[in-house]
């Protein structure tokens, strides 16, 4: 086992709820809005419910094969090397999302805070901070967010009570106002950030030492951090409207800047920018740790840490050259993320299920046949 330290059920619920936040909070209001308009929060919804089936996949996968990895998982079920292949894949997916994490903080401190920094020197910052992170090990990565998780509350809590007098009720109204059709199909186009990736934490769970407690921890973790992107979005929704929302990159972002408390407590949108650095640097370190991990796992390293800085360098050279601008770069998360995501996250776990529940259930016929001296 490449990984020696351990982390507790409730370190796992806050990786959980971290990971659910990261990489969301900012970015999902915008695009949910333009399909579903006012009825976004439905659609957000929905797509909580669907990612509660996606833990229950998740811990399925899990409870077949508790102390391997989802890269050793794919080996034991599948094979030497169909499982091979078919970790590969999940890893190129882990090294892709990396890389948007990366593209997509770049994105916004440039566009937004330090309009005339070069988003290379961005994106190498977090990436380096990322680094040290999952050098450092799991267990380190699960304390920080320890630390850091009370003030990512603290500061969501702020933002909605500072918002409260700038609710509109007719924002939201008419409720259903185009029927379901756009409401299911805003789902399905978000529904890969970040629900489909819960897949992504079987790299974590064999770490976790209380095992029946983590399933329920999984479980909780996506409920609060499920219901912390739906309030987010009502939130967009009452006060800035369904088309200024759609209309915005950061609509999370914008919210902050509305908040005006007797004149003096105006513009803290540094708050939700401090909530997403948070959250978004947790989750890149999360998929970094696993991409690392696995990737010795595949290759037979004795320790990940030798392949840090080469995939750092890698997912540095993809995130800037993968795209040309930033237009080709949203194009491709809106048309092509979805289907890629539940691919590898999703159809290709569940077939992973199927076949690791055929072949236990073999395994236990045949020894139940093999006779008794």
């Amino acid at each position: 086992m490449l990984e020696k330290r351990k982390i507790n059920a409730g370190e796992f619920l806050i990786l959980v709820i971290v990971f659910t936040i990261g990489g969301s909070i900012l970015t999902l209001p915008a695009p949910l809005t333009t399909i579903a308009k006012q009825d976004a929060w439905i659609a957000s919804s929905l797509m909580f419910l669907i990612g509660l089936f996606f833990v229950f996949i998740t811990t399925q996968l899990d409870a077949i094969y508790p102390s391997v990895t989802y890269v050793e998982l794919n080996e034991k079920i599948l094979g030497k090397w169909i499982g091979k292949t078919a970790a590969l894949l999940f890893l190129f997916y882990l090294f892709h999302l990396s890389s948007y994490l990366i593209r997509e903080m770049g994105s916004f401190f440039t566009t937004q805070i330090l309009v005339e920094t070069p988003i290379q020197m961005i994106m190498i910052m977090l990436l380096l901070t990322s680094i040290v992170g999952v050098h450092l090990g799991l267990e380190v990565i699960c304390r920080s967010m320890l630390i850091f998780f009370p003030w990512i509350i603290l500061l969501l809590l702020l933002l909605f009570l500072f918002l409260i007098p700038q609710i509109k009720l007719e924002n939201i109204q008419p409720i259903f106002g185009e029927g379901m059709k756009p409401i299911i199909k805003g789902s399905y186009e978000n529904i890969a950030l970040p629900y489909a990736q819960f897949v992504i934490l079987l790299m974590i769970t064999p770490y976790v030492t209380e095992k029946k407690e983590m399933k329920k921890a999984f479980y909780k973790g996506a409920l609060i951090g499920g219901s912390v992107l739906t309030i987010l979005i009502i939130f967009s929704i009452l006060v800035l409207g369904a088309d200024i929302t759609a209309r915005q990159s950061y609509p999370s972002y914008t919210l902050g800047r509305k908040i005006s408390i007797g004149n003096f407590l105006e513009r803290i949108e540094v708050i939700v920018a401090i909530i997403w650095i948070f959250t978004i640097y947790f989750k890149l370190t999360i998929c970094y740790y696993g991409l690392s991990l696995g990737l010795a796992q595949v290759l037979g390293l004795k320790s990940y840490k030798i392949l840090l800085f080469p995939l750092g360098f890698l997912i540095l050279t993809f995130s800037i050259f993968s795209h040309p601008d930033i237009v080709d770069y949203r194009n491709f998360i809106a048309i092509t993320w979805t289907p890629y995501s539940l691919t590898i996250c999703f159809f290709l776990p569940l077939l992973l299920l199927i076949f690791g529940k055929i072949k236990k259930k073999r395994s236990a016929s045949k020894a139940a046949k093999v006779p008794v001296h």
